[in-house]
């Protein structure tokens, strides 16, 4: 077995970040009022409340108070803090799958689409259940059409929102920990 299959090799994959210009979206036409949210550099509009069901910022276009949907997805980008300083323009091919077959890219895409397609194919012959099946065929089907250098991106993007979001939930967890223990202290 080639010991190079497994290496991680998507971190030399470039990404898109881009910079917030300002916090808050300026939304209503007739009541003019701010949103919670963020404006990108690029004039991109996001909205807290404007998330899909994998929990990826919905990109906008905000135009005289109105807010218009765009295909495009964005990851916050955070510090080690977990402050949001920037956001992650996602692969456009990402609205493909849904949240199963987005994680079994994250878990089995490591640098090639041929590696990824291979190992979701041997999980697809050995696995029974049918609903891990359906996510890993799915994922496989998917991915064929996908040219190799934009499916790197993909499981780029996809590793990069995945780390990130686990890194926040560790950060939360921790915070509450100390907050916990700071008001047993005080009791």
């Amino acid at each position: 077995m080639d010991d190079g299959r497994y290496a991680m090799t998507l971190d030399e994959v470039s990404a898109e970040i881009i910079a917030i210009r300002q916090k808050g979206v300026p939304c209503g036409l007739i009541q003019p009022r701010m949103e919670a949210g963020y404006l990108l550099t690029d004039g991109t509009a996001l909205l807290e409340s404007e998330k899909d069901e994998n929990g990826f910022y919905i990109g906008g276009a905000g135009m005289d108070g109105m807010y218009l949907r765009t295909p495009q997805r964005y990851e916050p980008v955070r510090n080690d803090s977990g402050k949001i300083t920037a956001f992650r323009l996602m692969s456009s091919y990402l609205t493909r799958f849904n949240s199963q077959e987005l994680e079994a890219i994250f878990q089995y895409g490591l640098n090639t689409k041929e590696n990824l397609l291979h190992d979701l194919e041997a999980v697809v012959q050995t696995v029974k259940q049918p609903e891990i099946r359906a996510a890993f065929s799915g994922a496989r089907d998917k991915l064929e059409p996908i040219p190799s250098e934009e499916c790197r991106r993909l499981m780029a993007d996809i590793r990069a929102a995945y780390k990130g979001r686990h890194e926040q939930s560790i950060r939360q967890r921790q915070r509450a920990a100390g907050k916990s223990r700071r008001t047993d202290m005080e009791r």
